[in-house]
């Protein structure tokens, strides 16, 4: 009988794992819609309290959601505007710079000038061939993101709008013994959300905290600006991180005229990156949402596994929420006692 509950058991799992995975184009927007819907409720129910009707009530919190959004693109470009700005100068500082290191390696290794140019001129040529697929692929990313940014949230309008049908449906379509529990499982999954959300702010502030006092421990002017505005762009992935860490290591470059302190700025990014990601963002984050930090590391990795940065986010509050489940579903409720913190 356990052998036949363990094969079901991997069977299922298995079968998961390929749905996630080629469905990942598919799921992982709705994933996200799912999770601002669930973020987006309660202020819903608040304006439906107060009378503004079913529809309003639904696209006014969507709307106060994009512009935050369009704030943070907005600094985004600004701070490439600031960048473009300054190029001139950094050009100046790089020329010299190159020309050093050209040098250097002709002096140390015994690489020409020429050969050393012969060599730069013989990639961009290989890299021009490959140009074309490049900016296809780029293009495609691009496309992809805008796409999701349209998509994101209308489905998260529609699933606040038929969120009644889609109670209804998951109460009918789970076993009888736990569907008198499913409104509770509800209630507490929208709290697991808030909470998640409140986790996720304590995580920026901590990173934008840590980021401030390693670049004023290093002797970076504004550390504290640069550190909280290099943490709240990583919301953006990977472009916001990339673009607000050159902010201050350009500046600290043109101030210092020296290679030392702008590497020091990345030592410091990059330590803080990855504490948050393997230590700060588990912990805080598993805490919040009721999963004890090994169940909450292994969410994170999984989710990179099959879904990349994207991944990262969203698998630890389902986990979350599957705990839920499993604690109301006696077969399931080892899983709960294993992904728990208590």
């Amino acid at each position: 009988m356990k052998t036949n509950s363990f094969y079901r058991l991997s069977t299922s799992i298995a079968a998961a794992g390929l749905i996630l995975w080629f469905g990942k184009s598919f799921f992982v927007p709705i994933a996200y819609a799912l999770i601002i819907a669930l973020v987006l409720y309660p202020l819903c129910r608040f304006f439906e309290r107060r009378g503004f009707g079913k529809a309003l009530s639904v696209v006014l919190p969507i709307i106060l959601l994009c512009l935050l959004f369009i704030g943070l693109l907005i600094l985004l470009s600004y701070e490439m505007v600031v960048l473009s700005a300054k190029w001139g100068q950094i050009q100046q500082q790089l020329d010299p710079l190159l020309y050093k290191l050209q040098v250097q390696l002709e002096s140390e290794l015994g690489w020409t000038i020429e050969n050393q140019v012969s060599w730069l001129r013989d990639y961009l040529a290989k890299f021009s061939q490959n140009a074309g697929q490049l900016l296809s692929d780029t293009a495609n990313v691009i496309l992809g993101a805008l796409i999701n940014l349209i998509i994101i949230p209308i489905y998260s309008a529609l699933i606040l709008i038929y969120r009644s049908k889609l109670a209804i449906f998951l109460t009918e379509v789970l076993p009888e013994p736990v569907q008198s529990q499913i409104p509770l499982v509800l209630k507490n999954t929208v709290a697991v959300f808030s909470k998640f959300m409140r986790g996720m702010v304590l995580v920026y502030l901590c990173v934008g905290v840590l980021n401030s006092i390693g670049l004023w421990i290093i002797g970076v002017e504004r550390p504290f600006l640069y550190g909280m505005i290099t943490a709240v762009m990583t919301i953006i992935p990977y472009f916001g991180i990339v673009i607000s860490a050159l902010l201050p290591i350009a500046f600290s470059w043109l101030e210092t005229g020296s290679m030392l302190q702008p590497l020091l700025i990345i030592g410091v990014f990059t330590v803080v990156q990855y504490l948050e990601a393997n230590l700060i963002f588990p912990y805080v984050v598993g805490r919040f949402v009721k999963l004890n930090t090994l169940a909450a590391l292994v969410a994170i990795f999984l989710g990179a596994f099959f879904w990349g940065v994207a991944g990262m986010i969203l698998f630890l509050p389902f986990f979350a929420v599957f705990r839920l489940f499993a604690d109301q579903i006696p077969e399931l409720r080892p899983w709960s006692k294993l992904l728990g913190d208590k």
